[in-house]
C-alpha cells in the first residue's frame, strides 16, 4: 500500500530533490509543495495554504482539484497527493 511518505518521496526523485522530513502521523510537509513550486518555476505565492499551493499545481497541469483532494484541517488527502503527483510526471515529463 502506498503511503503519503512514499509520494512525497517519489514527488522528490521525479524532481531531482532531496525529500523533505515528513511529520508524524499521515501530515505531508509543506516544503514538497514549495519544492514543486520552486523547481518547476510556478511563481506561486508564499502565503497560500497547502491546499491552495496543491491545487494551484495540479491545474496549472491541466488536471481539475476535486474537493476531496483536501481535508478540513488544512492538508491535502492522499487523492490529492497522488494528483500533484501526476502534475509533476506532467512537467518532467515522466
Amino acid at each position: 500500500m502506498t503511503t503519503k511518505a512514499d509520494i512525497v518521496w517519489d514527488i522528490a526523485l521525479q524532481l531531482g530533490v532531496e525529500p523533505p522530513k515528513m511529520s508524524t502521523g499521515s501530515t505531508e510537509p509543506r516544503a514538497i509543495f514549495d519544492l514543486i513550486n520552486d523547481t518547476l518555476g510556478l511563481g506561486l505565492a508564499a502565503r497560500l495554504t497547502k491546499p491552495e499551493i496543491a491545487r494551484h499545481i495540479v491545474e496549472a497541469s491541466g488536471q481539475s482539484w476535486n474537493a476531496d483532494y483536501e481535508s478540513h484541517g488544512g492538508t491535502v488527502t492522499k487523492r490529492g497527493l497522488l494528483a500533484v503527483q501526476e502534475a509533476v510526471q506532467h512537467f518532467v515529463g515522466t
